[in-house]
């Protein structure tokens, strides 16, 4: 299918067919990313007295029952209500079926060469993702002036899709780093971490908060009308190249702060 779209004054035209799943398929029962060492996600079937609804224990149909955990399990777009006491609800947040948006990909640094801030103590050798790192691939791509950054770290090996991340400690992202993103208007934010502040951050979520914020406290100051998503434990093989694309971005109509997605990106022709 070929759809034609017009962004920032240009018209563009999209292939269907040309287009790359960066969700990480949800295998229940089966290999899973894990956030926190999390309970993993489960398929059970619904069962009624001596009757269980499974073709393969002779019944007339399947009638699964799931449980996951939404951000520690599994690729999930999440919304401002993460962070408030009413939760809101992520199905209203995105309004647009196609979102322009640049591919990057970027390998963390030490942060003690980065002279770049956080919100709590940091070692020097742990592994962020700075300002200048995106800076300098976000500029070769700045002219399409697009509303979403997916970013691809390294290394990314395919395993990278089922870490247990209490066993490979994630980098994370440096407050100016976020600042950043959200100066040259970025509203949606996709990456392939389990999330875009450190692991262990005093419960403070300091990046989530300029993203969902004023764009410089990392202390309050929470927009509730946000608009911005964060789409995390994503996977982008290598074989997907940096570039510009639109984003569609699918997800359930979740009541919740944060549903399961399937963010799909499509090359212009």
């Amino acid at each position: 299918m070929i759809i034609s779209i017009s962004h920032n004054k240009k018209d563009y035209r999209l292939n269907t067919k040309n287009s790359f799943d960066i969700s990480i398929p949800y295998n229940f029962n089966g290999a899973q990313p894990n956030f926190y060492d999390v309970k993993e996600g489960r398929l059970t079937y619904f069962q009624s007295q001596d009757t269980i609804y499974s073709v393969a224990d002779g019944a007339g149909c399947n009638v699964p029952e799931i449980s996951l955990n939404i951000h520690c399990s599994g690729t999930h777009t999440e919304c401002v209500g993460h962070l408030l006491e009413k939760s809101g609800d992520i199905g209203k947040v995105l309004t647009d079926i196609m979102i322009p948006a640049m591919l990057i990909t970027v390998g963390p640094r030490s942060f003690d060469n980065c002279r770049e801030s956080y919100h709590c103590d940091v070692a020097d050798n742990e592994q962020v993702i700075t300002k200048k790192l995106i800076k300098n691939e976000v500029e070769k791509f700045e002219e399409y002036q697009p509303r979403a950054l997916v970013i691809r770290t390294t290394p990314n090996p395919k395993e990278k899709k089922y870490y247990r991340y209490t066993q490979h400690t994630p980098p994370f992202f440096t407050n100016d780093a976020l600042r950043f993103i959200i100066s040259i208007g970025i509203q949606h934010l996709a990456v392939d971490l389990p999330s875009i502040d450190r692991m262990m951050d005093n419960g403070l979520l300091g990046n989530h908060k300029i993203l969902w914020g004023d764009r410089e406290n990392t202390d309050g100051n929470i927009n509730p009308k946000s608009t911005n998503t964060i789409t995390e434990l994503t996977f982008i093989p290598d074989n997907v190249p940096d570039g510009f694309y639109f984003l569609n971005l699918q997800l359930p109509h979740f009541i919740c702060d944060a549903a399961p997605s399937r963010p799909i990106l499509i090359q212009t022709v």
